[in-house]
């Protein structure tokens, strides 16, 4: 309200916590699924809590004026958690894996744009994309262009051709890693080591989004490439971890 009303360019993040564990929702929301079992309710109930905030967030930026020109972005967090499905933990559907995982199921998420002075007319896009794009994306949408001299490491591409249809497929893999996990994802395929010192696996997320089929045996050169890839994406983030990315000249 305040950046409105000076004029100003704003920012905000919101984190929600539900419907995260511990699963709890208040009575108003519980008696609505009245003829659930009791952890059913609080979860149902948690997420309809989840999306009358969002509701009042979206009328805020109406009332304010500005929602026409704002970016309003919405995404879960990864993975439904526990490892089997209860009413109140969650399902990833067809997916393999849950929370920790990086089989799909784990991180693969429902990811939503509003700015309706850009996008008028709603559209789904299927080419991969992920919260590392969010950055250079705004960035984009800013009119910012880094200079030459600036070389810290950016995972995530400008994804407003996508959006816009200009852009079929991104022009370069995204990362993941988590509790020695490691996997690249690409535009069809997705390579995957799910544990220190065990192969590579490969997937065509197009055909298999289950992740049923290994296919790395039939696909080396494939394997080859997203491995090198992964390996090179690893040794980045250990840089950033340990500070080497950062010492970029002044004004980066």
């Amino acid at each position: 309200r305040k950046a409105v009303g000076e004029k100003k360019p704003f920012l905000a993040v919101v984190w929600f916590h539900a419907p995260h564990l511990p699963v709890l929702a208040g009575p108003e929301h519980r008696k609505l699924y009245a003829d659930q079992p009791d952890e059913a309710q609080n979860y149902l109930g948690c997420i309809t809590a989840l999306d009358g905030q969002l509701g009042r967030l979206r009328k805020e930026l109406r009332d304010l004026g500005v929602a026409e020109n704002t970016m309003l972005w919405f995404c879960s967090d990864n993975g439904p958690e526990g490892a089997k499905k209860t009413p109140n933990n969650g399902s990833a559907g067809p997916l393999r894996g849950r929370k920790r995982s990086l089989y799909e199921g784990g991180i693969r998420v429902p990811g939503l744009l509003e700015w309706p002075a850009r996008f008028a007319k709603p559209r789904t896009v299927n080419v991969p994309c992920g919260t590392e794009d969010y950055f250079p994306t705004v960035l984009a949408a800013l009119g910012y262009e880094r200079k030459p001299a600036q070389t810290r490491p950016l995972d995530g591409i400008n994804i407003l051709p996508i959006i816009e249809g200009k852009l079929a497929t991104r022009p370069s893999p995204m990362g993941r890693q988590s509790s020695g996990q490691l996997a690249m994802i690409d535009n069809q395929y997705k390579l995957i080591r799910p544990k220190p010192g065990k192969p590579w696996e490969l997937y065509d997320l197009a055909a298999d989004e289950a992740e049923a089929n290994d296919i790395a045996a039939a696909k080396p050169d494939i394997v080859a490439a997203l491995s090198e890839k992964a390996l090179a994406w690893e040794g980045s983030c250990k840089r950033s971890l340990e500070g080497a990315d950062y010492n970029d000249p002044p004004g980066d």
